[in-house]
């Protein structure tokens, strides 16, 4: 059988997938390894009873089971995932946000624009998949093609006109989004992150960079005129924007510029005042005011992230009085600059700040906003870029008055490597100031204990994740710990009223 054959009669078949705990007797299985037939996922999935097997090799299969040899499988998974479930993203407009920071953010904004511009609104990102009052638990920031597909697909039934999603630079070095046709997308920042898998900063930039190129080519091909918003702020954004404007990608109108310097270039954030109580102000456009600001979010990043999303919100055609109603109605972002508990004059927040830049920019947000001392308490997670951790180290060491290392999903790597890492990048005068403690919760306790009226305990990292990997005498174990409700139960118990 030819691939052209089977994406024909694709939908003949009772499934396509990648995942043997999907497959069912005589599905199509999207195969990724080697030769070996003793491999346990095709072994797997032919015990199973798959009736096609799609691969980049040559296979020798048993009898009644057709072979589908193509020469990019991930292309071919996604060509298979839009046939088999309807092409589901030409029936909603999508929107795409993709950076190192902001993206659950923006994607929380832009969907309170959309449900006040009248539309009915799925997310996916990092948090969970939600639509019509229905939230399910999200497998990666940006799930699979077969995934995504399937959720798209279930998100227009359901009545859903606009989907928000996060699109994660795995996700686009993997080619999970192949196949899908973006309407609009979004740029937020670029920082040090996900070496590990790009290997350098230009490589990880370049994978962004598709969203706004070969993806934006598929979409036009599938009849769409996606526009886009660029934070021109970022150094990494500014780059993009010159690469994009006048460019072939966006002919029928050139990508929205958005930054909280004054220009007459871009969307203008310049006159937002952000204090302890919020962003407020006008955003503005060649001098017109494009929608007026009133948002209890706090920090100079999320006037970005609210620029972003506006930015967008205009571009595809949504009026002022929804971008404003939308800013207003915004539900607080789990997680993300969240107020776990406030009791004797001590603030306790929780943000999932796991990355370089964005602990950067909690701390600075912080700061200004705290009479007495800054308290942070964090760490990294095992088996991820390593690069990183000396560098948030510094970071805390240098803006923090008091910190506590510990442990941050474990995965399988021991603290003490990870948490010595973070020492090193700690300069000696600093590190009086600071303690590890290898469990979380006793690490939290530390940091209240130690607290004073006035201070601000910042606990960063996991934000609103509710599982941790944890080591549990020497091996891993996933054991539920919500840092929200872990602080907010110790500050009851160790902090005045």
């Amino acid at each position: 059988m030819t691939f052209e054959e089977l994406l024909a009669g694709i939908r003949r078949y009772p499934i396509v997938t990648d995942d043997t705990r999907e497959l069912v007797a005589g599905g199509v299985f999207v195969y990724g390894g080697g030769r070996d037939l003793k491999d346990e996922f095709l072994t797997k999935a032919l015990a199973l009873g798959a009736a096609v097997v799609v691969a980049e090799t040559t296979l020798s299969l048993p009898a009644g089971i057709d072979l589908v040899q193509v020469t990019n499988r991930r292309a071919a998974a996604a060509e298979l995932a839009r046939a088999f479930y309807g092409d589901p993203a030409a029936r909603l407009l999508l929107l795409g946000v993709t950076g190192t920071c902001g993206k659950t953010t923006t994607t929380y904004l832009l969907e309170s624009l959309l449900r006040a511009g009248g539309h009915a609104v799925g997310v996916i990102g990092t948090e969970n998949m939600r639509y019509a009052d229905r939230v399910l638990p999200s497998p990666n920031t940006t799930p699979s093609t077969f995934v995504l597909n399937r959720t798209l697909r279930d998100m227009a039934d359901a009545g859903c006109t606009a989907v928000a999603m996060e699109v994660s630079s795995h996700a686009l070095e993997q080619e999970r989004t192949l196949s899908v046709a973006f309407d609009g997308m979004v740029f937020t920042n670029l920082s040090v992150e996900h070496l590990d898998l790009h290997g350098s900063m230009e490589a990880y930039f370049a994978a962004k960079a598709r969203l706004f190129t070969d993806y934006v080519a598929y979409a036009r091909r599938s009849g769409k005129s996606p526009r886009a918003a660029i934070h021109v702020g970022d150094t990494y954004g500014a780059r993009l924007y010159a690469q994009l404007c006048g460019s072939s990608w966006f002919p029928d109108a050139p990508p929205t510029a958005f930054g909280l310097a004054s220009s007459d270039q871009c969307l203008d954030g310049s006159q937002l005042q952000v204090n302890a109580s919020g962003i407020r102000g006008p955003v503005l456009r060649d001098g017109e005011i494009v929608a007026e600001v009133d948002s209890p979010l706090i920090g100079r990043f999320n006037a970005e992230n609210i620029l972003a999303a506006v930015a967008l919100g205009q571009a595809l055609g949504l009026p002022r009085a929804a971008l404003e109603q939308g800013l207003r109605e915004l539900q607080p972002v789990p997680g993300r600059m969240e107020r776990a508990a406030r009791r004797g004059g001590v603030s306790v927040v929780v943000d999932f700040a796991h990355k370089p830049g964005a602990l950067e920019v909690v701390l600075d947000t912080l700061r200004p906003l705290t009479a007495g001392r800054l308290i942070c308490v964090f760490g990294c997670g095992g088996r991820r870029d390593a690069s990183k951790r000396p560098i948030m180290g510094r970071i805390v060491a240098e803006r923090a008055d008091l910190v506590v290392v510990t442990p941050d999903n474990f995965r399988g790597e021991a603290f003490s490597g990870i948490s010595a890492d973070i020492l090193a990048g700690i300069p000696a005068a600093a590190r009086a100031k600071v303690q590890v403690v290898d469990e979380r919760r006793a690490a939290i306790a530390l940091a209240l204990q130690a607290a004073r009226p006035g201070d601000c305990v910042l606990i960063a990292g996991r934000g609103a994740e509710t599982v941790l990997s944890a080591d549990v005498d020497g091996g891993e174990r996933r054991i539920a710990f919500d840092d929200r409700v872990v602080a907010a139960e110790l500050a009851a118990q160790l902090l005045p009223d």
